[in-house]
């Protein structure tokens, strides 16, 4: 057969193929071989055509699955704050705040500074204290107020009575920021008052945290002892911060904007200047340590060790003390952070602090820390595994 088939090549290539080709066998019996092109095809047999259609039909059943479907992707875990805030005005700051201006206003206030704190955002303003050289200023004011309004328009956004609903994905804490401006600017023209503030709001998205700066407040990330995240003071020349206000051209959609992803444990440490200014990052970091350290070691730390030890079984009392110690760490930081600064600021020798360090870059002498107001916001991050609540549709 191998050689039939070799002398049919060598026909083709003699230009002889149609021809009749002869070879003489032992028997001397004369072979015909048909031409391919004519040669009769060949038949399958039904076992072969079953096979095949077999084959197909399998294959046609196959599911198809597209790994590009947004569908298939995992879910980003979401995350809540455990936090706690301190804070003290300047020593020879009177009172600015009054029972009835309490009862009314969410946010809380410290000399010229105020806050707010929810389980998914936290913001901090401070007043700018030069404005307390002109009649009818009240920079107190106006920090509180704008951090009232940031967290009122937090509520709106959760319950849905904006006039859009807002997604998830498109949370921003530029445009929160904008609303409370807008609100808080009003008022100052209603009430005949005038005033300036610096502002930082940090909200969380699933796992990601949303940060709008302005000005010289600041925040830090801490992740298993070390910094993963520092911002920036935004200064148009030393000591004079961005900032909202009467007479000032800078307005909410000038502030630093950062997305940072976060885990679980992440330490956010959220300040007025009056933090930033007399504690030094390492300081502020070793404070960290020490509270967690001191948290370990007391008797509710050392319970939390021994549970997480035990058998899986104790779950209800292990999600219990875990919760306590969640919310017991952040608030031990926040008063050793305040506690700290303030001594360095009511402390005219002390060897150095971060605002001498930029006055003497900028050719002054200053000595010791600055006096100021202190705000401090802790949180811990922990991960919520409750399903989500899904809110009602717009409002038409």
């Amino acid at each position: 057969m191998f050689w039939c088939h070799a002398t049919i090549y060598r026909s083709i290539a003699k230009g002889t193929w149609g021809s009749t080709m002869r070879r003489t066998t032992p028997m001397n019996k004369i072979i015909r071989i048909t031409p391919l092109h004519t040669a009769t095809p060949l038949k399958r047999t039904a076992a072969v055509i079953s096979q095949q259609e077999k084959l197909t039909t399998t294959r046609s059943n196959l599911n198809v699955i597209d790994f590009f479907d947004p569908a298939l992707a995992s879910q980003p875990p979401y995350y809540t704050f455990n936090h706690g805030a301190a804070g003290f005005a300047k020593s020879d700051k009177k009172p600015t705040t009054t029972p009835q201006e309490d009862a009314i206003y969410s946010s809380v206030q410290i000399g010229d500074d105020a806050y707010f704190k929810r389980h998914d955002a936290l913001g901090v303003a401070d007043g700018v204290g030069g404005w307390r050289k002109h009649t009818g200023a009240n920079p107190a004011l106006y920090a509180r107020k704008l951090m009232h309004y940031a967290q009122l328009e937090l509520d709106r956004i959760d319950n849905n009575k904006r006039p859009s609903h807002v997604q998830q994905d498109q949370l921003d804490p530029v445009m929160v920021l904008e609303n409370a401006y807008h609100l808080t600017s009003l008022d100052a023209q209603n009430e005949n008052f005038v005033g300036s503030t610096t502002a930082c709001i940090v909200m969380l998205c699933q796992d990601e945290l949303r940060v709008a700066n302005l000005g010289d407040c600041g925040v830090s990330i801490i992740r298993r002892d070390d910094y993963v995240f520092r911002s920036e003071e935004q200064q148009h020349s030393f000591n004079f911060p961005y900032q909202l206000g009467t007479a000032s051209f800078d307005y909410p959609s000038d502030a630093q904007q950062f997305s940072i992803k976060i885990e679980e444990g992440d330490i956010i440490i959220l300040a007025t200047d009056g933090l930033f200014d007399n504690l030094f990052d390492d300081e502020i970091l070793e404070e960290v340590q020490n509270c967690i350290k001191e948290y370990e070691q007391s008797e509710d730390g050392q319970k939390e060790n021994e549970e997480k030890k035990s058998d899986s079984s104790s779950t209800t009392t292990t999600m219990s003390t875990t919760t306590t110690s969640s919310t017991t760490v952040p608030q031990l930081i926040s008063d050793a952070l305040a506690i700290r600064a303030r001594i360095v600021s009511e402390d005219p020798g002390n060897p150095s602090s971060p605002f001498q360090c930029r006055a003497m870059h900028e050719g002054m002498y200053y000595q010791g820390g600055k006096a100021d107001d202190i705000s401090v916001l802790v949180a811990i991050v922990n991960r919520d595994d409750r399903p989500r609540e899904y809110s009602p549709p717009p409002l038409p």
